[in-house]
């Protein structure tokens, strides 16, 4: 039984679609690794949001 790895929680923002969705997809490609992308301030704040309400 191996030891729970926690896993690494990334919220990309940036008003460049293209590079933040590029980013959030290298980033995803790893395993332990938990990716969300935001295009601006306030989605940034809807995603923590969305994340608090769910638990995460």
């Amino acid at each position: 039984m191996g030891v729970p790895v926690a896993r690494i929680r990334v919220l990309v923002v940036d008003d460049h679609r293209i590079f933040a969705e590029s980013l959030a997809a290298a980033l995803a490609a790893e395993a332990d690794v938990e990716v969300a992308a935001a295009g601006s301030g306030p989605a940034a704040l809807r995603c923590l949001e969305r994340a608090a309400a769910e638990g995460r």
